[in-house]
């Protein structure tokens, strides 16, 4: 139950956002709304006013904002096809824009309310590369490579956008210090504790199913209790001994149900930096830190664009509504907290699949406008409009495919 309720609430609000832009944006040209729904499919509710239809439709699953001349010609001063390219421009790619600003909101409501991960130095791991080289516990990072940082995600992002040597700037007692830093790597098999009532045990779980250990056979409540010919009493054992074998094919033993079995296991080197940092709240850090996470999925996205089209990653990376749902449901679980990152997310998520330049979705009908003011006059309606049909029916076909492959992957 939590689960539907859970995805009502973030697809209505997603939604309902969206298409208020398109909405909002509408009336500030003089455009007449004749209906602005929420949901798709039969009709559950509405009220008139102000010669607008506001209804609520029975599937949460999409929504719009039907204006005057938007599909046909109409010769009236208050008609979509008679506003500007510009006044046109803005009423579509208002419903997206305001996506990307309800994730801001989110984000930042998260961020004052949680606090954000600073600049400032927390935990540190004394065999870093960086506790090597002289940075130390409470320095205020300031700049990497001369990039000024104001949060843990953008020092982050500074240190690993190239594996290779970089100049981190940081603020002690009024003093600024710079140090040049190595890269620093641990060695991962993909585990992590199992504790019972916050004692940290030897008792493990596989962390992903993608890394050494869950492909080795090691699962949930295996007890470590040898590493090569060394005995295992507690987990940060089990860190050291791995880190120290530098990569090194290792024999791990364990208990199961009683029995002792033994995995033979390559760990996997990767880029770690060797530091957490302070939680913050401000309202500096919140903006900054709201921005900056919109921003980066925006990037993430068409990272991903670019993998599917050079076949780096398949089909099954691309989730539909029941995966969607399902995600839902597993953080709604968790918390608000949880769920209020997965409601940016899903809303950054729209607002730019939207602005793809794909038939029957808000890009194309910018592509479409902009063609227009190159050209200088207006594409047949009826031609464009054949267009977004066809892209309609494609997508409609796609998301059927990919429901399927959803239900499939569940089962």
């Amino acid at each position: 139950m939590i689960t539907l309720f859970a995805s009502i609430f973030v697809f209505s609000l997603v939604i309902l956002v969206h298409e208020y832009g398109h909405y909002k944006a509408a009336k500030s040209v003089g455009i007449k709304v004749d209906e602005f729904a929420i949901g798709m499919g039969p009709l559950i509710y509405k009220k008139e006013k102000n010669d607008t239809i506001y209804s609520i439709r029975a599937l949460p699953i999409g929504g719009f904002v039907k204006m005057e001349g938007e599909e046909e010609d109409v010769n009236s001063n208050t008609s979509y096809s008679s506003k500007t390219v510009w006044q046109r421009f803005k009423v579509i790619a208002a419903g997206p824009v305001m996506n990307f600003a309800l994730a801001i909101v989110i984000y930042i409501i998260i961020s004052a309310v949680y606090g954000v991960p600073g600049s400032t130095i927390g935990v540190i791991d004394p065999n870093s590369e960086l506790y090597i080289a002289g940075v130390r516990a409470n320095d205020k990072v300031i700049s990497v490579n001369d990039n000024k940082v104001y949060i843990r995600d953008d020092v982050v992002s500074e240190i690993t956008v190239d594996e290779k040597p970089y100049k981190i700037t940081v603020k002690r007692d009024n003093e600024i210090l710079s140090f040049n830093v190595n890269q620093y790597y641990r060695y991962v098999i993909g585990i992590y504790p199992n504790d019972t009532n916050n004692i940290t045990t030897s008792i493990i779980k596989p962390s992903d199913d993608k890394l050494p250990a869950y492909k080795a056979g090691i699962r949930e409540g295996d007890k470590v209790v040898k590493i090569n010919d060394t005995d295992i009493v507690n987990y940060s054992q089990i860190s050291e001994v791995i880190n120290q074998l530098k990569g090194d094919t290792f024999e791990m033993t364990v208990e199961r149900n009683g029995q002792l079995l033994t995995f033979n296991l390559t760990p996997q080197k990767e880029l770690d930096i060797g530091f957490n940092t302070k939680v913050e709240k401000s309202i500096v850090t919140a903006v900054v830190s709201s921005i900056y996470k919109t921003g980066y999925y925006i990037k993430l996205m068409f990272e991903f664009i670019g993998m599917l089209f050079t076949g780096k990653v398949g089909s099954e990376a691309v989730g539909g509504p029941v995966m969607v749902i399902s995600m839902i449901g597993e953080q709604a679980k968790l918390g608000l907290y949880p769920l209020l990152n997965l409601l940016a997310f899903i809303s950054v998520n729209l607002g730019f699949m939207n602005l793809l330049p794909i038939p029957a979705l808000d890009g194309s009908k910018l592509v479409f406008l902009i063609i227009e003011k190159v050209r200088g006059k207006k594409i047949p309606i009826e031609k464009e409009g054949f267009v977004h049909f066809v892209g309609f029916v494609l997508l409609i076909s796609l998301m059927i495919f990919i429901t399927y492959k959803d239900i499939v992957r569940l089962f």
